[in-house]
């Protein structure tokens, strides 16, 4: 498993929650084009510049790059 990084320009706030989008392969294959990590109450999403998923002990951890 690899890390796998988001820019900002890809990420949107929707309610309360950061929409993930994924490729056209996932749509595809298992009919799901995005998924929500819940946005932390101590960041604002407007200085967030970039979002990374970390594979780490079979969980997986993300991580918002101010």
């Amino acid at each position: 498993m690899a890390t796998v990084s988001y820019p900002k320009q890809a990420l949107k706030l929707k309610g309360n929650q950061i929409r993930v989008p994924l490729g056209n392969t996932c749509k595809r294959w298992f009919s799901l084009d995005c998924f929500y990590i819940p946005m932390p109450s101590n960041l604002e999403f407007l200085s967030v510049k970039e979002l990374r998923i970390l594979p780490r002990n079979r969980c997986f951890y993300w991580e918002g790059c101010l």
